[in-house]
C-alpha cells in the first residue's frame, strides 16, 4: 500500500473510532439522564436538597425525614435573584425549623449558601457542612434528569455513602430540555470534577 493511501486509510479508521466513541458516550450519558439510578435508603445522617424550581423536592425531603430516613435536612439556598416567589418559598421552608414529626422527633432544617450558584457549588458547600457535622451518609433529593450528575459530584466530594433520589411527582421540565442540558452537565462532571 502506498504511503498516501495508508495515511488516508489510517485517518478513516481514526475518524470512525472517534465518531463511534462520541456516539457511545452520548448514548451512555443520555441513558443516565433519562433513566437514572435512584436510591431509597432506610436511614442516612442527613438529607440534602439541591436548589430547584417548581417541583416537590422540598416537600418530598421533609416527607422522607418525617418517615424516619433522617433527622436533618440541608437545603441549598442560592442568593436571591430571578424568581422572587421561589426565593420567598425557600426562605419560608428554611425558617420552619425544627419540624416535629408525627412520632415526636425533631427534624432540623438547615439552609446554606452554595459556594457558587451551581451544582458543583452546592456539592462542595453541602459536603463541607456534612464533614463539619460528622455526617457519614447522605441522601440527595433532586429532579429525575439531574440525578446522575448530582451523584457524580457528591461521590467526587463526599467520602461516605451517597444516595440520590428524585421526586415522585413529575416536574414540568421536558425530557428534551433535560437531555440536552443535563447530558452536557454529565460530561462536564467527568471532565471537571467538583472536588
Amino acid at each position: 500500500m502506498r504511503p498516501r493511501y495508508r495515511r488516508i486509510h489510517v485517518n478513516l479508521i481514526v475518524a470512525f473510532l472517534a465518531t463511534g466513541s462520541i456516539i457511545a458516550a452520548g448514548l451512555i450519558a443520555g441513558r443516565a439522564v433519562l433513566f437514572p439510578q435512584v436510591n431509597s435508603p432506610d436511614h442516612v445522617d442527613a438529607i440534602v436538597v439541591v436548589a430547584g424550581a417548581a417541583d416537590d423536592r422540598y416537600v418530598y425531603a421533609r416527607h422522607l425525614a418525617e418517615t424516619g430516613v433522617a433527622d436533618r435536612i440541608l437545603v441549598s439556598q442560592p442568593s436571591p435573584g430571578g424568581d422572587d416567589s421561589y426565593s420567598t418559598a425557600i426562605e419560608a421552608y428554611c425558617e420552619n425549623s425544627p419540624v416535629i414529626a408525627r412520632d415526636g422527633r425533631r427534624i432540623q432544617v438547615e439552609c446554606f449558601q452554595p459556594d457558587v450558584s451551581t451544582t458543583e457549588g452546592e456539592t462542595t458547600a453541602a459536603t463541607r457542612i456534612a464533614r463539619e457535622r460528622g455526617y457519614e451518609s447522605l441522601l440527595v433529593v433532586t429532579y429525575w434528569g439531574h440525578v446522575s450528575r448530582v451523584r457524580i459530584y457528591f461521590e467526587q466530594c463526599f467520602d461516605g455513602p451517597v444516595y440520590v433520589t428524585d421526586t415522585p411527582r413529575p416536574t414540568q421540565i421536558s425530557r428534551k430540555y433535560a437531555l440536552l442540558h443535563e447530558t452536557g452537565g454529565y460530561f462536564k462532571a467527568f471532565l471537571k470534577p467538583a472536588c
